[in-house]
């Protein structure tokens, strides 16, 4: 519940990303999935930081830029925003490739290498297809779930790169 109300609050938001943060590397260390502490604010507050730069920038900028150019033409019908669904698919495993890139080297740069967060895409498309549409679904159907959603969604993205990175380290 704490999670809820820190997402819906400007600046506090930070907190809960650093929460989805520390599921993310939880699923990637292949740990059994566990609720962090609620403790040490201000790293949740710094890695909510980063875990956002990379989902703004990978997730939000790009729905963000299919809508406008959706907008741009006159269409009245709910296919006008049929465009904006592989945007809303795509938006999660892209941001947590990114983001995996990220915690692999501590880097920022390291998100930036397209052919990387691409081949992470294309080989963990069966990994990620079913947690993305059930995230979205339930974001959907109930309002502020997206935060309780989040949490199993960032566990389960680590952990599906993870087990990319070691199928790779075995070929």
């Amino acid at each position: 519940m704490l999670g809820v109300l820190f997402s819906i609050i400007p600046i506090a938001h930070f907190v809960a990303f650093g929460y989805f943060y520390r599921l993310f590397l939880q699923g990637k260390r292949q740990e059994d999935i566990s609720l962090p502490e609620w403790s040490d604010w201000k790293e949740l507050f710094v890695d909510g930081l980063k875990c956002f730069l990379v989902v703004f920038l990978f997730a939000f900028i790009p729905i963000a830029v299919i809508s406008a150019l959706v907008s741009i033409f006159s269409w009245d019908s709910f296919l006008s925003r049929l465009p904006l669904a592989p945007a809303y698919f795509f938006a999660g495993p892209l941001s947590c490739s990114a983001l995996y890139l990220y915690a692999l080297t501590g880097d920022f740069k390291s998100c930036f290498n397209f052919q990387a967060v691409g081949g992470l895409l294309k080989k963990g498309a069966q990994g990620y297809w079913v947690p993305t549409l059930a995230l979205l679904g339930l974001a959907l159907m109930i309002p502020f779930a997206y935060f309780i959603g989040g949490v199993v969604y960032f566990y389960l993205m680590g952990q599906t790169f993870k087990n990319l990175e070691r199928k790779a380290a075995r070929s």
